[in-house]
């Protein structure tokens, strides 16, 4: 019975997460992850909480559990990458996760109706849960990549966001898997892991909730501080004005979402982003920086991203190819060029001299 408590829990925690994302304006596409993974959540609880009662609900209620850890990975890509680095490709990988789960769940069900016969399709279920087993250990290990990835190049609120998410998850997913599975007695693991679960799912929520407050009051912060400049302006045009606000914005989802990390980046996403036209943004940007266009505006913020790589402990024996795709570029010929092109020098000979510099200022002077 203690253990139902702890199930019910869970079941308003993640029913109450799930509410509170129709409070967040505007909504973003983390906001709406976090509402399919919390109901998904909903579903586990009233699931177990059904188990045993002899009753079709629970399999029922087992359908709606696919959108877990295939979700946390797609939320954990939002926040730390931005809005905008979900692709096609990743709603289809987590997509293909959730149908397995479903179809297994489906089996489960028809069995339990007597629609299918459990020998006949034993070979089927055995089938499905281990390529969603294989699926799901995958799905987990890149959403602890997504929060470590680029930790060191972060600012220190994002570190914070980024160390909050990987110590829940990671005492989550260890919890349940090395310690009810690899250390716990079998006798143990039968009475301690349910709890462990149950631990480790509220846990993750509420890291996860609590990211997205801090990220939503960052973004009010910088909204309250982009009407002080306005108030503040010495009454700029109202072309001016605009023009202010949307480099505002654009510098925003370079500095704080990192947007330059992706790939693809053109304007078009930019501007889509921000819901203006491309000419308003390519405007903006060679009118009111020192770029003179786009993508040399991407490739400052690229370049000063690799410069840190470079001389980076952490990422020291990275080779150049892998600083280069680490910094947003697609291949390395661009990189090369951009890098020379800013810096007068190739990224190879900016390591070896500011290596030396460090080395240098790091042996103690010679005393007479």
């Amino acid at each position: 019975m203690t253990l139902d408590y702890a199930y019910y829990t869970l079941m308003f925690t993640a029913l109450s997460v799930m509410l509170a994302q129709l409070f967040f304006k505007p909504v973003r596409i983390e906001h709406i992850l976090t509402a399919i993974f919390s109901g998904s959540l909903v579903m586990v609880a009233l699931q177990v909480l059904t188990t045993g009662h002899g009753s079709v609900y629970q399999y029922v209620f087992a359908l709606g559990t696919c959108a877990t850890c295939n979700l946390v990975w797609l939320i954990s890509r939002a926040l730390f990458r931005g809005s905008h680095s979900i692709s096609a490709q990743h709603y289809l990988l987590a997509a293909a996760i959730a149908l397995l789960v479903f179809a297994n769940r489906s089996v489960e069900l028809m069995v339990f109706i007597d629609w299918i016969n459990a020998e006949r399709v034993g070979w089927l279920k055995r089938a499905i849960a281990e390529i969603t087993g294989l699926l799901s250990s995958a799905i987990l290990a890149l959403s602890f990549w997504e929060s470590v990835r680029g930790f060191s190049a972060a600012n220190k609120v994002a570190q914070k966001q980024r160390l909050l998410f990987a110590t829940a998850f990671f005492i989550g997913v260890v919890s349940c898997t090395v310690v009810a599975d690899g250390i716990l007695s079998s006798d143990a693991s039968e009475q301690i892991k349910p709890w462990l679960v149950v631990g480790s799912a509220l846990q993750i929520t509420l890291a996860l909730f609590a990211i997205l407050l801090w990220q939503h009051k960052i973004r009010q912060q910088h909204s309250v501080l982009e009407k002080h400049a306005e108030v503040e302006s010495t009454s700029p045009s109202p072309f001016v004005k605009e023009d202010q606000r949307l480099l505002e914005k654009i510098i925003f989802l370079m500095e704080q979402e990192q947007c330059y990390l992706q790939h693809d980046l053109k304007t078009i996403k930019i501007a889509n982003a921000l819901q203006v036209s491309e000419y308003r943004v390519s405007r903006v940007i060679s009118s009111y920086t020192s770029a003179a266009n786009v993508n040399q505006f991407i490739n400052h913020y690229r370049i000063e991203h690799a410069k840190h790589l470079l001389t980076a402990k952490h990422s020291q024996h990275w080779t150049i190819l892998v600083i280069s795709l680490e910094s947003g570029f697609a291949s390395l010929a661009p990189f090369n060029r951009a890098f020379k092109a800013s810096e007068g020098c190739t990224p190879n000979q900016y390591r070896q001299v500011r290596l030396s510099d460090q080395l240098t200022s790091n042996q103690p002077s010679a005393t007479s």
